[in-house]
């Protein structure tokens, strides 16, 4: 805000011609007494825009005064430090536009003024000292510098200086949102799911617009079906997924392997003295998704005798969810063997769920196979904590303990092992796994162990369909 005498006709002319800089500042806040004031300690400079003093402004005149009244937008983003009381204060210089500053006129050449003469040498007598030489007669002092001392030139124009404000306090900020971002890998794509935590610090209700996922050459798709706007209280998390595509095949890898997604969110925050806060966030993560034009290779366990040794296989997965098949197949001269994985998406908590499974024999001969059922006996002392990174922070939290470890095993095999076989060359053959759900989640199978009956080879399938488990 601006206070001057100047009339309101005079001030509207004045303001095309001036320019507004607004700058954002980050410091620790250091409180004062009893109140929520704060001053600030030390300085970080976040943001800064430049506007013409035409936009976003009113003029009103009170009495003897004109106010003339900005509203700028300002995006500010994270500061570079880490601050232990973060606030933020603001300095705004209103001055006049490069593009209206004239620039002042060339000062022509001095020349002295004729039939005037020079003023003496006052080191002209050293000239004729013979112990200088020649360099005396190079020796040269005005007389005026001795009898006379020029003041500095007066200004005669005045230049004009912008005019400096700057608030005395300093507003505590904290991040509307806390994201972190968590992404698991497919034969042909790349399942990211999205977490958006509501400070717990913001009071009233929080509508989230929109949130977009956008990632450079890639095709991404939400798997939510959700309706926005999203309505959230403080402290409440949103998950979304998403699908993402590689569109591009031919663009040029990044040197580290990571490509860099955007997260942009569109909210508005209901406060409870009847105002609302437009927030727009936008956040960067970095995602692998190199590794998803590769398969997962298994190869057989070594023969129990070396009279089997010409039934080597080497056998290759692909990774497995819900709607794609699992595959298995030997790439031996003998031909392939090729195992199918299907599952429900869903299930319900305390129910039976069944996993498919289909062999094709596709070799030159016939062959019989054995799977068995392995479930994971989690210890304290296995247990690898899975780490995760929340936006803008370097802090990283350990998130599971053992007590979460221990309910992530929450079906139980209901058929130990099946027999398959003799599986002629050319011919499928179909069986079912099932299970007991004994808790709400992602289901863990653990793994299945297939066994060559002939050549005694074993192979551990982990890569089983993943199947929710959703509460009655």
């Amino acid at each position: 805000m601006l206070r001057t005498t100047a009339s309101e006709d005079l001030a509207r002319r004045l303001l095309p011609s001036l320019e507004l800089t607004i700058s954002a500042h980050a410091t620790n806040a250091v409180p004062e007494g009893t109140g929520n004031s704060a001053a600030a300690s030390g300085k970080h400079d976040i943001a800064s825009k430049k506007a013409p003093a035409t936009s976003n402004v009113d003029i009103v005149r009170v009495k003897d005064h004109t106010y003339v009244v900005w509203k700028p937008t300002l995006h500010l983003v994270r500061p570079r430090v880490r601050l232990q009381r973060p606030a933020v204060y603001f300095t705004a210089n209103l001055g006049i536009k490069a593009s209206n500053i004239t620039a002042a006129p060339a000062v022509g050449k001095q020349y002295l003024p004729s039939f005037e003469p020079l003023p003496a040498n006052v080191l002209e007598s050293l000239h004729y000292d013979p112990s200088l030489g020649s360099s005396a007669r190079q020796i040269n002092v005005s007389e005026t510098r001795v009898t006379k001392v020029s003041p500095s030139a007066s200004q005669l124009e005045d230049t004009p200086r912008p005019l400096r404000g700057a608030t005395k306090r300093a507003f505590p900020a904290v991040p509307a949102f806390f994201m972190r971002i968590g992404y698991s890998a497919l034969p042909d794509a790349t399942i990211a799911s999205l977490h958006v935590e509501i400070s717990p610090l913001i009071t009233g209700d929080v509508h989230l617009d929109d949130v977009r996922l956008e990632l450079p050459g890639t095709e991404v798709t939400g798997l939510n079906a959700a309706i926005w706007p999203q309505r959230s209280k403080a402290g409440d998390e949103v998950v979304l997924l998403y699908r993402m595509e590689k569109s591009d095949s031919e663009a040029a890898p990044t040197p580290n392997g990571m490509d860099l997604a955007a997260v942009s969110i569109e909210a508005t925050a209901y406060m409870d003295t009847d105002s609302s806060v437009q927030i727009e966030t936008l956040w960067q993560a970095q995602i692998d998704t190199s590794h998803n034009q590769e398969s997962v290779p298994y190869k057989w366990s070594r023969p129990l005798s070396t009279g089997s040794a010409t039934h080597k296989r080497m056998l290759s997965q692909n990774s497995a969810r819900p709607s794609v098949h699992d595959f298995a197949h030997n790439t031996s001269k003998e031909g392939e063997i090729i195992f199918t994985f299907t599952a429900p998406p869903t299930t319900e908590q305390d129910s039976i769920v069944s996993i498919q499974v289909q062999c094709l024999n596709k070799s030159n001969r016939s062959r019989r196979f054995a799977l068995v059922t392995a479930q994971r006996r989690w210890s304290t002392a296995s247990v690898k904590p899975r780490f995760e990174r929340r936006a803008g922070s370097n802090d990283t939290a350990i998130k599971d303990g053992p007590h979460e470890i221990a309910e992530q095993n929450k079906a139980l095999t209901l058929t130990p092992d099946v027999r398959i076989g003799p599986l002629t060359a050319g011919a499928c053959f179909e069986t079912i796994l099932r299970y007991q759900t004994t808790g709400a989640g992602v289901l863990d199978f653990g793994t299945i162990r297939v066994i060559d009956l002939e050549s005694r080879q074993t192979l551990d399938i982990a890569e089983l369909p993943d199947v929710v488990s959703l509460e009655q």
